[in-house]
């Protein structure tokens, strides 16, 4: 067991490590225009994609758990069925997205706090990112899926390329094109459909290589039932509502940093990549939590869940003081090659210290809704999530919303109740 998760958390690592990083480069790059005011609003677009996207992360998270128990099970044709079923579920949220995403625009940046110019610029980025959501969901399935088959290095490759294409398109768009941050938005756009395309031979491989995976499931007549359907829905409407708060506790972290500055805001969103960055290594281990637990919950064997779930909590405390004492270090270098702004860089030196207890008690609230998705237990995920919102960020932010010692006070908090919940 120890072998299986030590393989996994190293490729989900791999794999999860250059989702950030392509996030770092695109500010990067942006922020080394000779004006932030692209960089801000691509981070102020952000927290409307924050919105659109990760509150679709049960489609991910849900297919996981599902599938690892399946796997578990050796149920192939289950796993099957839920791939379906899920896919299906991600191509109507996605083209209802894009559909709906004049309007989403419209009343998101009403909302959002921004100056004229910022604003213009997340506006910009919006519109040339937006069409890539279909292709951002089916993903999220997908890697679900082969998570929960135990098959991370699958995961790896197809994010590699995906952010590999990115990263080019980046560099084109923006510096050579000098598209800014319409050339952001779209070359995210476009790596998005190069990771699906990756994602789709990689799935007709494995029918090819596993003989039990056979392509007659799709003349069920149970594919499309009521019944399986419904079961999906009721898991992934409670880890939906958990998403939900986590998002919108990220969000108003962002937002009401725009209210105190756009220099605090963009330095925020750059500290706040950072903790993402942690996050994804943290959950390389988290990760490998829901595929194991999930399969010993399909095989029955309760005897290795506590072991797993020691194993996982020691190291992503492990890996999380790693990044820590990097940053820690070298913040000079940490800070310097995201952004040249002075301003931006002496608000990010005088902050980074709240990075330490945000990160160190965020790593085991990783690991225990990796725990608990394994187990399919969406109601624990949505209850604690929804106590640790409601009784400790939300209300300490909007009493003070504009001190930005606050602020930072209020992340750590909401991270401290969802453990202790």
């Amino acid at each position: 067991m120890r072998y299986k998760f030590y393989r996994l958390t190293f490729y989900n690592i791999l794999a999860n490590i250059t989702v950030p990083l392509t996030s770092l480069i695109d500010i990067s790059i942006l922020g080394n225009i000779d004006t932030y005011i692209f960089m801000a609003g691509t981070a102020l677009s952000g927290i409307l994609f924050d919105f659109i996207f990760w509150m679709f992360g049960f489609l991910r998270m849900g297919t996981t758990g599902l599938t690892a128990q399946a796997t578990g099970e050796k149920n192939e044709k289950e796993s099957l069925f839920i791939l379906t079923r899920s896919i299906a579920l991600s191509c109507f949220f996605g083209m209802m997205i894009v559909l709906f995403s004049p309007w989403i625009c419209e009343i998101g940046f009403q909302i959002l706090h921004g100056n004229a110019d910022v604003k213009a610029a997340g506006i910009t980025y919006f519109k040339a990112r937006i069409p890539g959501s279909t292709a951002v969901l089916c993903n999220y399935v997908f890697t679900g899926w082969f998570l929960g088959r135990e098959k991370s290095s699958t995961v790896l490759i197809a994010t590699v390329i995906g952010n590999g294409i990115n990263v080019i398109l980046d560099v084109w768009f923006i510096l050579n094109l000098g598209w800014e941050t319409y050339g952001a938005g779209l070359a995210t756009s476009i790596s998005q459909f190069g990771m699906l395309i990756v994602f789709i031979f990689a799935f007709l491989r494995e029918l090819k290589i596993q003989p039990s995976l056979k392509l007659s499931f799709l003349k069920d007549k149970n594919l499309f039932s009521i019944q399986g359907f419904s079961f999906l829905f009721h898991l992934n409407k409670n880890i939906f509502l958990r998403t939900l708060f986590l998002i919108l506790t990220f969000s108003l972290f962002r937002n009401f940093s725009s209210e105190v500055s756009t220099e605090i805001l963009a330095a925020n969103s750059i500290l706040l990549q950072l903790i993402l960055v942690s996050a994804y290594l943290v959950d390389g281990a988290a990760f490998a939590t829901e595929s194991l637990t999930g399969n010993i919950r399909g095989e029955k064997n309760w005897k290795l869940l506590k072991e797993l779930l020691y194993l996982a909590l020691y190291n992503s405390v492990f890996f999380t003081s790693i990044f820590l004492g990097f940053v820690f270090l070298f913040p000079n270098f940490t800070f310097g090659m995201i952004t040249s702004s002075g301003v931006v860089l002496s608000l990010l030196k005088e902050y980074r210290f709240w990075l330490f207890p945000v990160l160190e008690i965020g790593a085991v609230a990783f690991i225990l809704d990796g725990f608990f998705i394994g187990l399919t237990q969406g109601k624990i995920l949505r209850n604690s999530m929804l106590v640790s919102t409601v009784f400790s960020f939300y209300p300490l932010h909007i009493s003070e919303k504009s001190n930005k010692t606050i602020i930072s006070f209020g992340f750590l908090l909401f991270y401290s109740w969802l453990v202790g919940l």
